[in-house]
């Protein structure tokens, strides 16, 4: 089989096919060789220590309880590891290089969120990712772009030809098996008269097709880890020579992927999975206890995938490919440039230069058999204390009574004092102090202590609450780094899922995000955003956080009610943001729910006038005015009216005044020798 691209190279330029074949081949062996004697046998001890397998040094008739401390360790971590990757906020955000670019970023963040837990489930993927990452030094996440094909077949009785025609058009519809019938209704009397007048007989059609569609999403996937292979060399996935994937593929899914069926039956394996791997009899367990394969399962074929430099077109410089090989020979059967490589690796404490760090089974697995050791002495101790040896005269003594437990049974002996009990004092509470101390070591290694974990009541309630809280963020210490560690895988891999959606995505697609179904298109983002974490650990930087937005709020608010929306200094849409970001810290995933999103630099619209009066309205304004005008002429006509009567009233008091001062005056003289004046004048007053 020729896989070597013509258009990539010059005539007598490049590899050969023997040469890349032989390059290519080396070097696989090589990387997988390393990992299956160097790498796997360490997972492989982890493994038995995390599930409490015996040491293999046990004593018949002893204790052989194996204590659980690396799987304890790697519980305690994992519940927050998962809380702080699928908990409200998105562990990674892509960024905008621009101010027109935050709504492409927003939304790239949603729709790489939705591929990884709608499109793929990534609660049970990274669950095995991250276990792996904290018991087998390192969990392996694999991203690709799927566009094998879904076969499926379907089955319609009654159809018409319309129908029919319809069903038969779709793309990737094959008809499998078509029957024609007369129509319901139509007896055998009327079918002969159709025919003898040449008419066709109407038909309905029962048929059987076989659909095909191609998936056309983006396939997340982790592996076991001894299926992951780099070469000995690397430190990283960015140095390395070569990494890839192996596993044990059906023949169908390999021809769903466009492989020839012939050839791959020329490798076909009976061996399911890598079966002389310790590391994968130790995880699989039991192998001797398997059930035989079936017949289907025994049709599988290595498949390897492999991503190594190599310099193809002999321009003397070592370009990526990715080799697709098929059976031990590892014949190459696709070979194609990379733009990248899909992987990325989770590591809970990477050792400097180092491809493959430590991990909290190799922290805790000395603890493990320490610990294992105490506490079988301390219950042998126990045990000889409760049943002690018993010594006996040989012959004076039934033999069978002594050898009989049960409680009050007699012992028959044939005279005093011929058994005498070996009483051996109970010796385990020397050994508590021990296991305290294993304890408190685990404990400085992994940074879990029972207080941090609130499992310590004794602790918490005769502490104060600063105390308290400086020993809980001292085990969200290590909680974070480990975070922040796992971050960088998932950056590497969000980004890989971008730049799959850019380049392959071929139209737009409609999802939910935010609780809204919007489209998207991700031909018009851009590949190049930037992609940072977002990690967050522990209720006490939850509450940090809150009150930090809390008082950025407080201050927002003060500033828009002082300065007014337009201030240069903080906008409507910033207050809203915060807002938002107080919702999705307290673990509301959309904030929209409640506050409408509005644009950072939202200003609101100015105040408008007064709306243009109709031309009613104008008539009754004129009728208003006309009858208002109406009503002050009335009323100047009373207030004139009152002001002329007020005026006579006034003279009329003047003239009546005179006239009394006349009468007066001509009484005084009249009568002033012989009337009183006072008289007169009560008199005058009287006649009037």
């Amino acid at each position: 089989m020729a896989y070597i691209d013509e258009a990539e190279t010059e005539a007598g330029v490049g590899m050969s096919d023997e040469e890349l074949q032989s390059s290519v081949r080396q070097s696989i062996e090589d990387a997988i060789d390393y990992i299956d004697d160097e790498i796997s046998p360490i997972r492989a001890e982890s493994t038995k220590f995390y599930r409490g397998e015996p040491f293999g040094n046990e004593v018949v008739g002893r204790s052989q309880v194996v204590s659980r401390d690396v799987r304890d360790a790697t519980m305690a971590v994992l519940p927050s590891m998962m809380r702080v990757f699928f908990g409200s906020s998105k562990p990674v955000e892509f960024g905008p290089k621009t101010a027109e670019d935050v709504a492409m970023a927003e939304q790239a963040t949603d729709y790489v969120s939705h591929i990884i837990q709608v499109d793929n489930d990534g609660l049970e993927i990274f669950y095995s990712v991250f276990k792996d990452a904290l018991m087998n030094r390192g969990g392996f996440v694999k991203w690709s772009w799927d566009d094998s094909a879904i076969v499926n077949t379907h089955s319609f009785e009654g159809l018409d030809e319309g129908s029919l025609g319809l069903i038969l058009q779709e793309e990737g519809v094959e008809a499998v098996s078509v029957m024609g019938n007369p129509a319901p209704g139509i007896g055998e009397e009327q079918m002969m008269q159709m025919e003898s007048q040449g008419q066709q007989i109407p038909q309905v059609y029962d048929v059987e097709i076989k659909r095909s569609t191609k998936k056309n999403r983006v396939k997340i996937e982790t592996m076991p880890p001894e299926e992951f292979f780099v070469d000995a060399a690397a430190t990283s996935l960015d140095d390395c020579q070569i990494c890839g994937h192996r596993t044990m593929a059906t023949v169908s899914s390999l021809v769903a992927l466009g492989y020839d069926q012939e050839t791959l039956d020329e490798h076909l394996s009976d061996q399911v999975g890598f079966i002389d791997s310790e590391e994968y009899i130790a995880r699989t367990s039991y192998p001797d206890t398997r059930s035989p394969l079936s017949a289907y399962e025994r049709r599988r074929v290595l498949y390897v995938e492999a991503w190594t430099y190599v310099d193809f077109d002999g321009d003397g410089l070592a370009e990526l490919r990715r080799i697709c090989t098929i059976g031990d020979s590892y014949e190459i059967v696709n070979n194609e440039p990379a733009a990248s490589i899909p992987f990325a690796v989770f590591n809970s404490d990477p050792e400097p230069h180092m491809f493959f760090g430590s991990d909290l089974a190799d922290l805790t697995k000395d603890i493990q058999r320490i610990k294992s050791a105490t506490l079988r002495g301390m219950l042998d101790s126990l045990s000889f204390s409760l049943y002690p040896r018993t010594a006996v005269v040989e012959g004076m003594v039934d033999l069978d009574d002594v050898m009989n437990d049960e409680p009050g049974a007699i012992i028959r002996t044939r005279q005093p004092g011929m058994i005498t009990p070996f009483n051996v004092p109970f010796l385990g509470k020397e050994a508590f102090p021990m296991i305290a101390y294993l304890d408190q070591m685990k404990e400085s290694r992994t940074g879990q202590t029972a207080a941090s974990q609130g499992l310590d009541p004794d602790v918490l309630q005769s502490t104060t609450r600063a105390a308290v809280q400086a020993t809980v963020k001292g085990a969200e210490q290590h909680l974070e780094l480990m975070a922040r560690l796992f971050a960088n895988g998932f950056k590497r891999m969000s980004k890989g899922v971008l730049d799959l959606v850019i380049t392959h995505q071929d139209r737009e697609r409609v999802v939910r995000l935010r609780d809204t179904w919007v489209p998207v298109d991700p031909r018009v983002w851009d590949s190049g955003m930037d992609c940072e974490a977002n990690v967050g650990l522990g209720s006490g930087m939850t509450d940090e956080k809150l009150g930090v937005l809390a008082q950025v709020a407080s201050q927002q608010k003060e500033i828009l009610e002082k300065l007014g929306p337009s201030n240069p200094l903080v906008g409507l849409g910033q207050f809203r943001n915060t807002l938002a970001k107080m919702l999705e810290v307290a673990g509301f995933k959309d904030a929209n729910q409640f506050f409408k999103p509005i644009p950072i630099d939202y200003e609101p619209p100015p105040p408008e006038g007064p709306p243009e009066p109709s031309m009613e309205d104008k008539m009754l304004q004129v009728q208003m005015a006309d009858i208002q005008s109406r009503a002050e002429i009335e009323m100047q006509k009373l207030q004139l009216a009152a002001m002329k009567q007020t005026q006579l009233d006034e003279r009329e008091s003047a003239r009546i005044a005179g006239d009394l001062a006349i009468r007066e005056f001509t009484a005084e003289e009249k009568f002033q020798n012989d009337v009183d004046l006072e008289v007169v004048k009560a008199s005058l007053r009287q006649g009037l």
